[in-house]
């Protein structure tokens, strides 16, 4: 981008002193849209918890595409950015009517839900010594005041949005979005497809050294429930919650039975039994956000991914899972205008009940 940016188009921008995780250049997306709404979206990308997960990023030699998180901005990793700029909530179709919003998209290679300050090292595969960089949180802020320099900090509407490991970015990186901007209309957090329980304040603290006001949020094994606990607890109804998931989602599945010890290495695919164990946790999750958080609204969906075990789809506000039905009364699309309008709902509940 070269002096002003033109209405609608996409640019990527590089963030001085900004990394990824293996030390690689990072950037940022942004586009100015023609209404004075902002969407944040923060997308997905794996985790690194520990030494053993930092050791077995994707696109290592010997993973086959399988790995914990995404470590640099691969040519997969741009196609991708690329894609959510025509698929989902982020598309330019005119039925989407959040097409016209300005978007401010952080890329994803930290490995650290866009929240950590740490540098660690660790054992690669081949026995060398080497460094990752935890700087997702360093990287977020510093492109997050330069985008609001490019495009302006006043808004009308705000939804901040994330899928898969950028749910949790959403709602843990709310109260530093918000306070950098003025925004006079509704407000609306979206949770999409983010659920893994494991010692969350042991990798906040030891692993990515995350702030302390983010690692204040995290109470229980669920982050993505303290986050959104935590929202309802500081901004009550002023900011409305969408959880969203399918209901025996693959992606979370498979990398949960790493964290339940197990499996000794991220698996190849998900199972039935890690299907099953999801499904559980999730009908967990959502009634725990229906009886403690009457501002989050809550959409599921069953969308077969795998045949065998009935494993379904990952995430729908990045793929065309957002403006369909998914066998309820309205759409993904249609849910998250609900909860800017102040209309809270669950919908698919009744996936959760199913025998798969």
């Amino acid at each position: 981008m070269r002096g002003e940016p033109e209405t609608g188009r996409w640019y990527t921008v590089p963030v001085d002193g900004t990394v990824s995780s293996d030390g690689s250049r990072w950037r940022g997306i942004i586009k100015k849209g023609a209404s004075r709404n902002l969407l944040v979206f923060f997308v997905g990308g794996g985790l690194s918890v520990d030494p053993f997960s930092a050791a077995r990023p994707h696109h290592r030699p010997d993973s086959e595409g399988n790995g914990f998180y995404s470590p640099y901005l691969s040519e997969g990793s741009i196609e991708e950015e690329k894609r959510l700029t025509r698929e989902g909530i982020t598309s330019d179709d005119p039925s989407n009517p959040f097409h016209d919003w300005t978007v401010i998209m952080p890329a994803y290679t930290t490995g650290d839900l866009d929240i950590g300050t740490a540098e660690r090292e660790y054992t690669d595969l081949e026995g060398g010594k080497r460094t990752v960089f935890y700087h997702g949180y360093t990287n977020y802020i510093a492109f997050l005041e330069k985008a609001i320099g490019i495009l302006g900090g006043s808004y009308s509407d705000l939804v901040v949005c994330g899928y898969s490991a950028g749910g949790f970015s959403a709602s843990l990186l709310y109260d530093d979005t918000v306070s950098r901007l003025e925004i006079t209309g509704n407000r609306c957090v979206v949770v999409d497809s983010s659920l893994f329980l494991l010692d969350w304040r042991r990798v906040l603290a030891d692993e990515w050294e995350t702030p302390d006001h983010i690692r204040r949020i995290s109470k229980t094994d669920d982050l993505a429930y303290d986050g959104i606990k935590h929202l309802a607890d500081r901004y009550g109804g002023a900011v409305k919650i969408v959880y969203c998931c399918s209901v025996r989602d693959y992606a979370l599945s498979q990398v949960q039975v790493y964290y339940d010890g197990l499996g000794d290495d991220m698996p190849t695919e998900a199972t039935p039994d890690a299907a099953d164990r999801f499904q559980a946790r999730l009908k967990e999750a959502v009634g725990r956000i229906e009886k403690t958080v009457p501002c989050a609204s809550v959409y599921l969906w069953d969308n077969l991914a795998v045949e065998r075990g009935h494993i379904t789809r990952h995430t729908g506000t990045n793929n065309d899972v957002f403006l369909r039905k998914m066998d309820n009364e309205i759409s993904l699309c249609e849910c998250i205008q609900h909860a800017l309008g102040g209309r809270t709902g669950v919908w698919g509940k009744e996936f959760l009940e199913k025998e798969y």
